[in-house]
C-alpha cells in the first residue's frame, strides 16, 4: 500500500427523497448533500438529490481499508434502512479516494467484502497519482512517519 491520502465515502442518490429525509432514514449526519436542482447547468449532477458521509477528516489512517471499514461500522445495524432507501429507489454506494506513491494499490480483505456484499453495497476507486495531485517527494507523509 503506497498511499499519500485516502477516504471512504457513503454516497446516495434519489430522484424523489430530499436528503433530510435520506438522514432522518438512516439517523445519521452527512458530511455532504446537494438538493436535486433540474435547472442547474451541471444538469447530469443535479437530477438527483445526494447525501453523502465521509471518513475524510475523521479517520487517521493512509490504509484505505481503515476507511471502508469506517462506512461498514457506521452502517451496522442499519440494514433495514438501506433496504428501505434502495425499494424507495435510491442508489448506494461507497467512493474510495486514493493518491498513489508508487506501487501497490488499495485492496480488500473478506471480512470487508463480505459486509459490503451483505448490505448490497458496490465500491469503486477514484485513483490519482502524486504528480497529477502536487505532491512532491519532499512532502512528509500525513500521518508523520518519515
Amino acid at each position: 500500500m503506497s498511499c499519500l491520502e485516502t477516504f471512504a465515502t457513503l454516497r446516495i442518490l434519489s430522484p424523489t427523497l430530499a436528503p433530510a429525509q435520506i438522514g432522518a432514514a438512516l439517523g445519521l449526519e452527512p458530511t455532504r448533500v446537494a438538493a436535486l436542482d433540474p435547472s442547474s447547468r451541471y444538469r447530469p449532477r443535479r437530477e438527483h438529490h445526494f447525501w453523502a458521509w465521509s471518513s475524510e477528516g475523521r479517520v487517521d489512517s493512509l490504509d484505505g481499508l481503515v476507511h471502508v471499514r469506517a462506512v461498514l461500522d457506521l452502517l451496522q445495524g442499519r440494514e433495514q434502512a438501506l433496504a428501505g432507501l434502495r425499494q424507495a429507489g435510491c442508489a448506494l454506494d461507497v467512493s474510495c479516494y486514493w493518491v498513489s506513491s508508487g506501487q501497490g494499490g488499495p485492496a480488500l480483505d473478506l471480512d470487508a467484502m463480505t459486509r459490503l456484499a451483505a448490505l448490497g453495497l458496490e465500491i469503486w476507486w477514484d485513483v490519482y497519482f502524486e504528480q497529477e495531485r502536487g505532491y512532491s517527494e519532499e512532502r512528509p507523509a500525513a500521518d508523520g512517519a518519515q
